[in-house]
């Protein structure tokens, strides 16, 4: 969803439940500016400041972001089209991949199947979907195909791992090992839309 579809989908029903904007602010402890700029959609919702609105409004998460997700196109051919050049806008984003799979194992930290092959599809899922909504990738990364972007994933998962962020441990499932997360991931980093989409993911990618 877009920021104005957050923020109108806020105001309805922060009038729903009779609430004034100086009273919904004070009990997600925001200016009543930041009320009304994230109801114009004008101001960018951070994942945290959505769950207190959640909380506020006595509502499910999903009530504020869930919208029927976009049809997908092959994995290859929609990364192939992908260029810098035709992104609004090219910002570096070098700690954006360690987020995302910080996010996704400790989603899935109990499941033998996620190694780095099922990691890989899982991000460029998440890519695929925020870019055919909002005209960019999560990792504002581009990558030619699914190997390519398996080998970053497999880069970053060392460096993760020679910081103490995951664990790397054997499994009877697989020959390839699979990665136990050791923090949490900073959501700060990322969007409600972001988020929305990798939890999108982790659902829908097949192992």
């Amino acid at each position: 969803m877009t920021n104005e579809q957050i923020g109108q989908r806020i105001k309805e029903l922060r009038y729903e439940k009779g609430l004034s904007q100086e009273e919904l602010a004070r009990r997600i402890e925001l200016p009543r500016t930041a009320v009304t700029k994230i109801e114009s959609g004008s101001q960018e919702v951070r994942f945290r400041e959505l769950e207190k609105f959640a909380e506020a409004l006595n509502i499910p998460l999903t009530t504020l972001v869930e919208e029927e997700p976009p049809l997908l196109e092959s994995y290859d051919s929609a990364f192939s089209m992908v260029s810098e050049s035709c992104m609004p806008e090219y910002r570096p984003a070098p700690d954006a991949l360690r987020t995302i799979l910080l996010l996704i194992l400790q989603r899935t930290a109990g499941d033998p199947q996620m190694n780095e092959r099922h990691l890989a599809a899982t991000v460029q899922n998440a890519d695929l979907m925020h870019r055919k909504a909002y005209g960019e990738t999560i990792t504002k990364r581009t990558y030619a195909n699914l190997t390519e972007l398996q080998q970053a994933v497999q880069k970053t998962l060392n460096e993760m791992v020679e910081a103490n962020e995951l664990t790397k441990v054997s499994s009877i499932h697989s020959s390839k090992p699979r990665y136990l997360p050791q923090k949490r991931p900073n959501l700060q980093e990322l969007t409600a839309a972001e988020y929305v989409m990798i939890e999108k993911a982790i659902c829908t990618t097949a192992v």
